[in-house]
């Protein structure tokens, strides 16, 4: 009979799964496939577990004895087993202190963990609470942020706004006339470069875009 083999507590290094999944090996379809879904048992840090399993096992299916009722206050039961720790910490010195070799120092030992594993215990009870306040944080960071960045965009708006307003009131009504090539006013152009003039022959009417003029102004101040 061979020796037991040894399952280590480490998954084994990712580089030989790395070194697989080149460019060519996923072009020729040659990359190793994901790991089918587990249907029945897997074994974990050398332990096996089912998958049907609860998150958090009662104590009696892992062989626990269970000293607290099925239903309890898990403040008042923690309070409790912390007192109880301390209590019997106190007496294993004790035990220490009067008979070192006495078979009273095991049981005090295996009493004091008996008491941790329930605190542990009971602490995973609370881990889904933990996870939903966590997610419920961070939700609210996310839309406090969020909140914050639209409020900062308002502001910045509502400047821009003001600016824009305040170098449209500021333009005046009697803006030169534009000389073309000619020598003869043309007129303004407006945003997209057109000639704006009214009337015929000789006698062009001032005519002034104020958007092709605020344009103008930005592009200086720019």
């Amino acid at each position: 009979m061979g020796e037991p083999q040894q399952v280590s507590a480490l998954p084994p290094p990712p580089v030989q799964y790395i070194k697989e999944y080149t460019d060519e090996n996923i072009r020729k379809g040659l990359a190793p496939k994901p790991p089918p879904p587990i249907r029945d048992s897997y074994m974990m840090f050398g332990n096996q577990f089912q998958c049907d399993d609860l998150i958090i096992r009662p104590l009696e299916s892992q062989g626990i004895e269970r000293l607290h009722p099925m239903q309890f206050d898990h403040k008042r039961e923690l309070k409790k087993l912390n007192m109880s720790i301390l209590v019997n910490f106190l007496d294993l010195l004790d035990i220490l202190i009067k008979s070192p070799g006495s078979l009273k120092r095991e049981e005090k030992l295996e009493d004091i963990k008996l008491l941790f594993v329930h605190m542990h215990h009971l602490i995973n009870e609370y881990r889904p609470h933990q996870a939903r306040e966590t997610l419920r944080v961070m939700m609210e960071v996310q839309k406090r942020q969020r909140l914050e960045t639209a409020e900062r965009f308002q502001k910045h708006l509502e400047r821009v706004v003001e600016m824009i307003q305040g170098c449209l009131a500021s333009l005046p009504d009697d803006l030169p006339q534009i000389e073309g090539p000619n020598g003869v006013g043309e007129g303004a152009k407006n945003a997209s470069g057109a000639v704006i003039v009214s009337g015929s022959g000789s006698r062009v009417d001032k005519v002034w875009d104020k958007d092709a003029a605020m344009c103008s102004i930005i592009d200086e101040i720019a």
